[in-house]
């Protein structure tokens, strides 16, 4: 049982650096195009921006995923199957989907709240004659960001442990 749990605890760290990684790149995509997308766009704006980030960062999860996160994986399991690549892509569009509705409330309690407009804290990059950087920005895209980024990672790694990298089943002696 102690070879388990070592394991199991090797298995998360590795899915959590994967994660830094996956939500590096994502917080990083997302961001740099909303910073290139007008505010007339309305709630679209969090929709691309997520869907952006999410597809970039998707790519990276799933190969660091299949490859180095998962290695107990039940024999039967063929991670480079079309089927589990199918069903890695389609949870991870329950995870977009959770995301999305994160920040799309989380925009919500910005606007009518906190009046930080968070979404534009790179927006100086793009047009540094009208804007500047704003730290109060900063901070609460990172709130946001990391409240929804663990969400997602909790949903993340359940779903892909019980429905695609799922261990071997150990034998009744």
């Amino acid at each position: 049982m102690d070879e388990k749990k070592k394991y199991l605890t090797g298995e998360i760290i590795r899915f959590i650096i994967t994660g830094v990684i996956a939500t590096l790149v994502d917080f990083l995509v997302s961001y740099l195009v909303a910073s290139f997308l007008p505010d007339s766009i309305g709630v679209w704006k969090e929709v691309i921006y997520t869907a952006a980030g999410f597809i970039v960062s998707l790519v990276i999860n799933y190969f660091l995923s299949a490859y180095w996160v998962y290695k107990n994986v039940d024999k039967s399991v063929d991670k480079k199957s079309f089927k589990n690549i199918a069903l890695f892509v389609g949870l991870s569009c329950v995870g977009l989907a959770l995301g999305i509705g994160i920040m799309i409330g989380f925009k919500a309690i910005d606007t009518h709240a906190l009046h930080s407009n968070f979404e534009d804290w790179l927006k100086f990059i793009v047009d540094n004659k009208n804007y500047s950087f704003s730290a109060k920005s900063f901070w609460w895209a990172i709130l946001f960001f990391g409240f929804k980024t663990l969400v997602v990672l909790a949903w993340n790694y359940l779903s892909r442990k019980f429905f695609i990298f799922k261990s071997p089943k150990e034998e009744n002696n």
